[in-house]
C-alpha cells in the first residue's frame, strides 16, 4: 500500500477515535430531546447563510478570473467552488479545495490562473480569520484556554504565517530568487504562479470585502444553530469571535479537515463557557452536517469530464438532427418566439438578393437557409459538425442549397467566395472563437456582410440559461456555452471591417413567453424595446461589412 494511502487511513482512524470519544461522553436522553425539539426553521436559515457565503466566494473567484482574462459563466464557477468545498470537508488541512483549480481547468481555465486565484483569496480569508481569532477571541476568552490548547493555536498560527510568508516571497521575488527559479521548469511554473498572484493584489479591497461579509454570515450561521437548539446560550458576538478561532482547528492536518479535532475544540471552549458537553457536542456535529449537506451541491462537478474538442464534437453528434426545426415550430411559446424573432431579424439585417452566395455557419437543421431562401439567393451552403443535423437538412432538398459536415473553425470554403454569412448562436460554443472569426474574414468577399448572434454577457442571460437547462427541451446550454461576449467585446474582433454595429435583443419577453400567453408576450415585447436601447437585451446581434 502506498505511503499516502497509509497516512490517510491513519488520519481517518484518529478522526473516528476522537469522535467516538466525544460521543461516548454525551447524555443520550438529552441528545434525543435536543433532536426531537430542534427548530428546523433555524437550521434551514443557518444552511441559507452558509449557502450565501459560498455564493459570495464563487462570485469573488468569477470576478478575479474575469480580470485575468477568463470570462467563465458564474454557474460553472459556483459548482467548481462547491466541489472544492466538498473535497475540503474530507481532506487534511482542507487541501481538497485546490480541486477548484482542476475543475476550472476542465472548463479550459489555465491551471496557473485557477490556482493563483483560489490561493490568493483563500490566504486573505486565513489572514483575516487569524486576526479575529488570535487578536480578538483569544484575548477575550484567554481564561478558558489550557496551556496545551494555547500551544496548538500558536503552532497553527505560526504554520499559516509561514505559508503566507512564502506566498508573498513568490509574489515579490528578489533577483536571486528569480534567477534560482528560472533554472528549472517546475520552479518556473511556481514563479509564474507568483506573478499571477501578484496581479491579483490590486483587488485586495474587493477580496477583503467578501471575506468580511463571509465572516458575518458564518457567525450568523453558528448563532442560528444555537437558536435551533433552545437549551444553549451564546450571544451573536460570541458566535462571530469563536467561529474564526475554532474553525482554525479544521486546518490541523492530523485528521481529514480536522474532523474530531475541531469538534473537540468546540466542546472544550463551550464547556468552559458553562455549556454542557452533550449540547456542545451536538452543536459541533450539527454545524458539520449543515455545512457538508450544503457542500454536496458540488457532487455532480466531481464527475465532469475535461473539456476537449473531441468530447464536444461527440456531444453535438448526440443531438437530434431536427432539433432546430422543432424549436422553430415548438408548441412552447417561449422557444418558438425566440427562434422566429431572431431568424426574422437576421433575415432583415442581411438583405439577401438573388445573386448572393450564402454561408450558414452552424446551420443545424437548415432553418435559417430555408427562411432566408424565401427572399431568394444564388446558392447557399450550410455547415455544421452535427452529422444528424446535416443529414436532416439534406433530406429537406432545399433549392440551390448544399449541406456539409465540417469544423466551423476550419471551413472548407474558398477564400473571398461568400456574399453573406450567418452565424447564429455558435461563437459562444467554441474554445477559441478567434479561429472562427479569422475564417469569416477569409471567406467573405470585400463588401460582403456577416450577422452573428450570441448571448449577451452584460445581461440576465445566465438566468434564462439556468431556467432553460432545468425546464426546457433540447440543448444543455450551461454545459456547452464556453465563451461570453459583451457588445464592445464582440465588436472589437471586427475592427478591420469597414462597418460594424451591434444591438441587443430580448429582455423580459422570453420570461413572459414561458407562461404561454400571447397577451403577456406582447406586453414583454413592449418592455423589451426600452431595455434593448440600453443594451440590456439577453442576446447580441452583430452586423459587420468587410
Amino acid at each position: 500500500m502506498k505511503r499516502s494511502a497509509i497516512i490517510s487511513i491513519i488520519q481517518g482512524v484518529i478522526a473516528i477515535a476522537i469522535l467516538l470519544l466525544l460521543v461516548s461522553t454525551i447524555d443520550y436522553p438529552l441528545t434525543l430531546s435536543l433532536l426531537t425539539n430542534l427548530d428546523i426553521r433555524f437550521i434551514l436559515l443557518a444552511g441559507l447563510c452558509y449557502f450565501l457565503n459560498n455564493l459570495l466566494m464563487a462570485y469573488r473567484i468569477k470576478r478575479i478570473l474575469f480580470a485575468l482574462g477568463e470570462n467563465i459563466r458564474f454557474r460553472l464557477v459556483f459548482f467548481s467552488h462547491m466541489a472544492g468545498m466538498l473535497l475540503s470537508d474530507f481532506t487534511p488541512a482542507r487541501s481538497g479545495y485546490l480541486y477548484v483549480a482542476l475543475a476550472l481547468n476542465k472548463r479550459d481555465v489555465p491551471m496557473e490562473k485557477g490556482i493563483s486565484t483560489i490561493t490568493s483569496t483563500y490566504l486573505y480569508d486565513l489572514t483575516f480569520k487569524m486576526i479575529v481569532a488570535i487578536l480578538g477571541a483569544y484575548f477575550i476568552y484567554s481564561y478558558i484556554f489550557a496551556e496545551r490548547m494555547s500551544y496548538a493555536v500558536i503552532i497553527t498560527f505560526l504554520l499559516i504565517v509561514g505559508v503566507i510568508t512564502g506566498y508573498f516571497i513568490l509574489m515579490y521575488p528578489g533577483e536571486w530568487i528569480r534567477n534560482l527559479f528560472l533554472k528549472r521548469e517546475f520552479l518556473r511554473k511556481i514563479l509564474l504562479f507568483g506573478e499571477q498572484s501578484h496581479s491579483i493584489q490590486k483587488y485586495a479591497a474587493f477580496i477583503l470585502s467578501i471575506t468580511m461579509a463571509g465572516w458575518i454570515l458564518r457567525g450568523l450561521q453558528w448563532y442560528l444553530i444555537v437558536l435551533s437548539m433552545h437549551q444553549m446560550v451564546l450571544t451573536p458576538l460570541d458566535a462571530l469571535l469563536l467561529n474564526p478561532l475554532l474553525t482554525l482547528f479544521s486546518l490541523i492536518p492530523l485528521t481529514p479537515a480536522g474532523w474530531g479535532i475541531q469538534e473537540a475544540g468546540i466542546v472544550f471552549v463551550f464547556t468552559a463557557l458553562g455549556i454542557s458537553a452533550t449540547i456542545a457536542t451536538s452543536f459541533a456535529l450539527m454545524t458539520r452536517f449543515v455545512e457538508v449537506g450544503i457542500d454536496l451541491i458540488g457532487m455532480k462537478e466531481l464527475f465532469v469530464k475535461t473539456l476537449k474538442e473531441e468530447n464536444l464534437f461527440a456531444f453535438y453528434n448526440t443531438i437530434p438532427g431536427d432539433i432546430d426545426e422543432k424549436a422553430f415550430n415548438s408548441d412552447m411559446l417561449v422557444q418558438r418566439y425566440f427562434q422566429r424573432r431572431k431568424t426574422e431579424i437576421i433575415k432583415n439585417a442581411l438583405e439577401v438578393d438573388m445573386h448572393d452566395v450564402i454561408i450558414d455557419i452552424g446551420c443545424g437543421s437548415g432553418v435559417q437557409i430555408k427562411e432566408i431562401g424565401k427572399k431568394g439567393y444564388f446558392s447557399a451552403i450550410g455547415i455544421d459538425v452535427n452529422m444528424n443535423a446535416i443529414r436532416f437538412a439534406r433530406e429537406r432538398s432545399l433549392p440551390n442549397a448544399e449541406f456539409i459536415v465540417a469544423d466551423v473553425q476550419y471551413l472548407p470554403i474558398k477564400s473571398s467566395s461568400a456574399d453573406k454569412i450567418v452565424c447564429a448562436e455558435i461563437i459562444e460554443h467554441l474554445k477559441s472563437p478567434q479561429y472562427l472569426i479569422n475564417e469569416i474574414a477569409r471567406i467573405l468577399k470585400d463588401g460582403g456582410a456577416v450577422v452573428i448572434t450570441t448571448p449577451n454577457d452584460k445581461s440576465v442571460w445566465g438566468v434564462y440559461e439556468f431556467l432553460w437547462d432545468v425546464f426546457g427541451r433540447g440543448r444543455n446550454y450551461g454545459e456547452t456555452h464556453l465563451r461570453f461576449f459583451s457588445e464592445p467585446g464582440l465588436r472589437s474582433h471586427f475592427n478591420n471591417f469597414s462597418e460594424c454595429t451591434t444591438k441587443s435583443l430580448f429582455f423580459i419577453s422570453p420570461l413572459f413567453a414561458l407562461f404561454n400567453r400571447n397577451a403577456l408576450l406582447e406586453m414583454g415585447r413592449k418592455m423589451d424595446r426600452i431595455f434593448e436601447r440600453w443594451g440590456l437585451g439577453v442576446s447580441i446581434l452583430l452586423y459587420a461589412r468587410k
